[in-house]
């Protein structure tokens, strides 16, 4: 890969500050969850009739045929995006707790909060507790020769979006693997506060505003209290192969690929919870004069084990560990390989707390013992994947030599001044690129955004000047696509 280099495109940047500010914020003992009733928001429409929201569901499905005469019990997936037309006043009440402080303790309330209302079909139409929402264009497949996920887009059952692949012995030695790799499928809700900065960027269905999570424009960015909670569910193991932290599993019938990279065709199949990720635009993790390196955001993710056996199945989810930077001094240049046998806690990193406990399963964690899950990959880390997040996507997803992940040794890359880019602590709504535009960590946004106007420019029959100046790269989260 070539330096990474700043291509002009014609887009005219304002600047302006980020509307949040950290010293705008004042923790107290009496912080409330707004009432559900009292937030303003786009009429959600019931029943049929509902594709007037203008977004299509899902974009993979058997025929209506099909599921009514053999799937009728199964859920159908709806898409959420009657978006709070105005700003939510309170911020949730978990940010009462100290992430720094008390990291155990913030990870645990931050799922509780997800999980309240919306278990356990993570269905945001049921909960009665808050508002949570989806993010629109996911539906379709990427296209062009170096698509990725091949085959993806989200499926009918639950509105999950094929992101990744899983290698042999990645979750752990009984893992061999199989014939094009297991796939990730997953799931993300956003909170209110999300919704806003989404119903902003989405209030003309036809013609979404990219700028609104760039910092550089008015209101740019994610709000404070902003919540994103994803489940990622797994088509492994199959076969003789065993992973003993998916036994007892959580599973859902879903519209699936039969791999990742090899087929095209769709079949029903079983999926297994596998991980849960959360992000939070928290004000303690803001830049300031006393935080001169703040990004803003706090990452947090658990790993489903089984073998705890919990009467609730979603509270089989153990904490892996938060992260709010990426340690950008620290340059060490190591990996856990596969299979995953201990996890390796490196003490030495200041913005990642691992949460050693029994009952997590090992974990192989990111580069040089960062936060990763068992879905990512090895020799990166949550937060420098999404610091790439960016429309349009001119910045690859990961340092080269970041894939093939899981080898015996690590990248010899690592820890080289370009691969250091990709480590760098960003600030919230900030581009890695400055000449495209920031949305504020979140990839799914970013593929949604491309997966619109990719469709509307094939409508209008013709291409754009700026395609040319900045081409876009393929948003790659797995592994290198093996080779014949």
């Amino acid at each position: 890969m070539k330096p990474l280099k700043y291509i002009s495109i014609a887009i005219a940047i304002l600047l302006a500050s980020c509307t949040e500010k950290t010293s705008e914020y004042k923790v107290t003992n009496n912080i409330e969850e707004k009432p559900i009733a009292q937030t303003k928001t786009k009429k959600a429409l019931k029943g049929l009739g509902h594709e007037k929201n203008s977004f299509p569901d899902f974009g993979f499905m058997i025929s209506p045929t099909e599921y009514n005469e053999k799937y009728s019990d199964e859920p159908l997936f709806r898409l959420k995006t009657d978006f709070p037309e105005t700003k939510p006043e309170k911020l949730p009440a978990f940010l009462e707790i100290d992430f720094k402080k008390e990291p155990l303790k913030y990870i645990e309330a931050v799922r509780d909060y997800s999980f309240e209302g919306n278990l356990p079909d993570w269905d945001p139409f049921k909960n009665k507790t808050r508002e949570w929402y989806h993010i629109p264009w996911l539906h379709p497949t990427t296209t062009g020769p170096n698509a990725y996920p091949p085959n993806g887009g989200t499926e009918g059952f639950h509105g999950l979006i094929k992101e990744a692949p899983v290698g042999a012995y990645q979750l752990g030695p009984d893992l061999v693997g199989v014939e094009g790799d297991y796939s990730v499928y997953a799931i993300t809700l956003v909170n209110d506060m999300a919704g806003y900065a989404m119903g902003r960027m989405w209030e003309n269905p036809n013609d979404p505003d990219p700028k609104v999570l760039d910092k550089r424009y008015p209101e740019g960015g994610f709000p404070l209290g902003t919540v994103f909670a994803k489940l990622l569910f797994t088509d492994a193991p199959k076969g003789t192969d065993k992973v003993a932290y998916l036994e007892n599993p959580l599973q859902w019938n879903a519209y699936i690929t039969e791999n990742f990279w090899k087929s095209a065709k769709r079949v029903v199949g079983k999926v297994n919870l596998l991980q849960m990720d959360i992000s939070v635009r928290d004000p303690r993790a803001d830049r300031s004069e006393t935080n001169p390196e703040g990004t803003g955001w706090v990452f947090g993710t658990f790993c489903y084990n089984g073998q705890l056996n919990k009467k609730n199945k979603f509270m089989n989810l153990v904490p892996v560990g938060l992260m709010w930077g990426n340690d950008p001094e620290n340059k060490v240049n190591t990996t856990n390989p596969f299979p995953p046998t201990k996890t390796i806690v490196n003490k030495n990193l200041k913005e990642t707390v691992i949460f050693e406990s029994a009952d997590l399963p090992p974990q192989h964690l990111g580069w040089n013992g960062r936060l990763n899950g068992p879905a990512d990959l090895n020799t990166v880390s949550c937060m420098s994947c999404h610091n790439a997040a960016q429309y349009p996507a001119i910045t690859s997803l990961v340092p080269n030599g970041a894939v093939p992940d899981g080898g015996a040794t690590p990248p010899k890359e690592g820890g080289s001044d370009e691969w250091m880019l990709w480590f760098q602590n960003l600030e919230c709504g900030t581009s890695m690129d400055q000449q495209v535009y920031s949305t504020d960590f979140s990839f799914q946004v970013a593929i949604a955004l491309q997966n619109f106007f990719t469709v509307r420019n094939l409508n209008q029959q013709g291409s754009w000047a700026s395609e040319y100046k900045a081409p876009a790269v393929p948003v790659k989260r797995g592994r290198a696509k093996p080779t014949k």
